[in-house]
């Protein structure tokens, strides 16, 4: 007996955990000071995200994780800046870059007067932010419009060495094959940390769901070892089997959906595994697996049992 299913489920506790995580690691690889990395935590609401995480109804919608990953954007898009304005400002075969990147970060800290908090609230371009409170700290202006006069200047002219940014960004992301073709070192710098945040964020929430798949199945009597878990890209696949050949299969994508197939069985003791290895998947998680689709289930038996439907038919006419 055979059955094969594809189920999606609500992982958006998961994925919210995950973005959380992700952007607090990101912020850590900086190595900033713990003043500057409070101020960043504390401006972005990651502060309270974990414990608005704790306390929202995920099985209504989606709400919150469209609300978590807002905070993941414009968190990253900071720290996109912050290496953006390095890359434009400093010379990497020269200066040090996690000097350049705290120098850099050390703005945001300073208590800015009214004209620079205006300047500030004025965009959310946070490039530009960033050049506002590089301004503001070399020069008192006297309105709001100077200052922001004086950041564009600022950052139309850094853009001017476009060459040794483009350079620079491909020494700050570690990565000599970057591509820089019809690019800009902004649009390189960003594009690269939005690719990085969004694979570590699906790694881990697929990795979640296949050591909770691995638990359950070893618990069920099933043999998993390290070869039988293979990583294939965007997704995995786990293959386990049990002493006497009673077979379950799981394909698991980024964002936690998956196909499980359990094979090998005689009776109805095919059922009595799935129902309980569901059962014990959303026990972990408080999250009930959804959209269940039986895509292939015991052919023979269908089978026979469309022929008999014919029959009867046949018979009833």
């Amino acid at each position: 007996m055979s059955h094969l299913t594809e189920a999606q489920f609500h992982a958006a506790r998961i994925r919210c955990e995950e973005v959380v995580k992700a952007v607090i690691a990101r912020i850590d690889s900086f190595d900033f000071r713990r003043e500057v990395k409070e101020k960043i935590v504390k401006d972005f609401g990651l502060d309270k995200a974990q414990n608005d995480i704790e306390n929202v109804a995920f099985t209504i919608s989606y709400d919150a994780l469209r609300r978590f990953d807002m905070i993941a954007t414009r968190a990253n898009s900071f720290l996109s800046a912050v290496q953006t304005y390095v890359a434009y400002n400093f010379n990497m075969n020269v200066d040090d870059y996690r000097k350049a990147v705290q120098e850099a970060a050390e703005l945001i800290i300073k208590t800015g007067d009214n004209i620079t908090n205006t300047a500030l609230a004025s965009t959310d371009d946070e490039l530009l932010r960033t050049y506002i409170r590089a301004a503001s700290s070399s020069k008192k202006y006297s309105t709001t419009e100077e200052l922001l006069e004086a950041a564009n200047e600022r950052m139309i002219k850094s853009r001017t060495y476009q060459k040794r940014a483009l350079e620079n960004a491909r020494i700050i992301l570690l990565n000599e094959k970057v591509g820089t073709k019809n690019t800009t070192a902004e649009e390189l710098i960003k594009r690269t940390n939005e690719e990085t945040h969004n694979n570590a964020v699906g790694k881990a929430v697929r990795n979640r769901v296949l050591t909770a798949i691995i638990k359950i199945i070893k618990e069920q009597g099933f043999i998993v070892k390290k070869e039988n878990v293979e990583e294939c890209g965007d997704h995995a696949k786990i293959s386990s089997i049990k002493p006497n050949g009673e077979e379950a299969n799981f394909i698991v994508h980024m964002d936690g959906r998956f196909i499980y197939k359990f094979h090998g069985y005689e009776g109805l003791s095919c059922e009595k595994d799935i129902e309980n290895f569901e059962e014990k998947f959303e026990s972990i998680y408080g999250i009930k697996l959804d959209d269940k689709k039986i895509m292939w289930s015991n052919p023979d038996r269908l089978g026979k049992m469309a022929h008999q439907t014919i029959n009867n038919k046949r018979i009833g006419g």
